[in-house]
């Protein structure tokens, strides 16, 4: 019973961060940051009462040392003039995440299916909330996004340029990226009410997604459906050919129709895919500088010591760009210690591909995405990627 409940209690963790910031559209007095620390904190409680904690396999031992590497890291960005309150707050937003991977090491295929129908169904309704209130667009919500800087201006036009939903674009973005990602696992049960479901919300989190109008998150997504479509025609030898070229007929018409019928729609979503390189040639400039700015090349900054709540007392900090931003904090040990990690994992994943796709999605989706984006110091989104990534473990050891 009591273990019944403490699983119960991870599997509402992002019901219960929707519900805050839902709140917080509504009451002033709501911080989301503060609450969902204190959700995330009560999720590690249950994940040491649980005892999911292990050091089986070398994927363990290399994740432990990372996060280890992570924590002492606050030793040096001290010292190298970052106040503790800094490095405090990246724990928190950035550091703590990371312990949802011995709650994927830990569940069952059963627990973690439900854990990842709570995310989805969370993810659908940050979007749908989204929709709403891009096409109502009342006054309160436009002074609620002005003030959370989601927009520049409160008004209609500018608030429509982007849906932001309650979250701001980019974590709606990369929130029901990571939706498009598990719903191939549900694709790909046995159950027919699952298929026709996780059909269902792939769809909706595809378009929901595209919304946001990220291209980080557009390219991934469509990279995705290419490479679920690639591991079917691989893996899944017996499945119906024809399939893969309704998919893709499906596809043509979809983008011929919006090409014809919205095509103001369509040249806004293709202008964004097409500046993708043009935004990396924007951020390289402070990228290199950040680098170039480092105390120590091998041990890096510290944690926190190159993210936006350093910008008071650094020079360069890597406002976007994840990989970057990893390096310039936990340096060349850091790194390659993340990098072997994910290395083995994708290494092992391939002998049985069709049993981690859903978890190599999103693992995927978030190195992608972080090359210009800080998406694993998203608070709200990288506790799922750290799910996944002790979920693969599992499933490959």
């Amino acid at each position: 019973m009591k273990e019944n409940i403490l699983k119960n209690c991870l599997c509402l963790i992002y019901p219960a961060a929707v519900l805050i910031y839902t709140l917080n559209l509504f009451f002033e007095g709501v911080r989301p940051g503060i609450l969902l620390t204190a959700v995330l904190i009560l999720g590690v409680v249950c994940i040491f009462l649980l005892r999911f904690v292990t050091l089986k396999t070398n994927e363990d031992r290399l994740f432990a040392a990372y996060f280890i590497f992570n924590m002492l890291s606050g030793i040096w960005c001290v010292f190298y003039g970052i106040p503790v309150s800094v490095y405090l707050g990246e724990v928190s937003t950035t550091a703590l995440p990371m312990l949802m991977y011995y709650a994927g090491r830990g569940f069952t295929d059963k627990e973690s299916s439900r854990f990842y129908q709570t995310y989805i169904a969370s993810a659908l309704f940050m979007g749908l909330l989204g929709v709403l209130l891009y096409i109502w667009a009342p006054q309160f919500y436009l002074d609620f996004s002005y003030d959370n800087y989601f927009i520049s201006v409160a008004d209609v036009e500018t608030s429509r340029v982007r849906m932001n939903s309650v979250i701001g674009s980019g974590a709606l973005a990369v929130f029901l990226t990571y939706g498009v990602c598990l719903s191939i696992v549900f694709i790909r049960d046995d159950s027919k009410k699952k298929k026709a479901a996780g059909t269902v919300t792939l769809i909706l989190s595809v378009l929901l997604a595209f919304m946001a109008n990220q291209r980080s998150a557009m390219f991934s997504i469509i990279l995705m459906l290419v490479f679920f479509n690639v591991v079917d025609y691989f893996i899944y030898k017996d499945k119906p050919k024809k399939l893969l070229w309704m998919e893709l007929l499906a596809a043509g018409v979809f983008i011929a129709g919006l090409f014809i019928f919205a095509r103001g729609v369509f040249e806004k979503f293709y202008a964004r895919l097409a500046s993708i390189p043009s935004g990396f040639g924007e951020r390289s400039e402070s990228w290199v500088a950040a680098v170039n700015d480092m105390h120590n090349i091998f041990l890096g900054d510290g944690l926190g010591s190159r993210g936006h709540r350093a910008a008071v007392f650094q020079h360069y900090i890597v406002a976007d760009g994840g990989l970057v931003k990893l390096y310039t904090e936990m340096g060349v040990i850091g790194t390659s210690l993340i990098i072997f990690l994910l290395f083995l994992v994708y290494k092992k994943s391939l002998k049985n591909i069709g049993a981690v796709v859903g978890e190599i999605a999103v693992i995927t989706c978030a190195v992608l995405m972080s090359v210009g984006s800080n998406v694993l110091e998203m608070e709200l989104c990288a506790p799922i990627v750290y799910f996944c990534l002790g979920r693969a473990v599992k499933k490959i050891s």
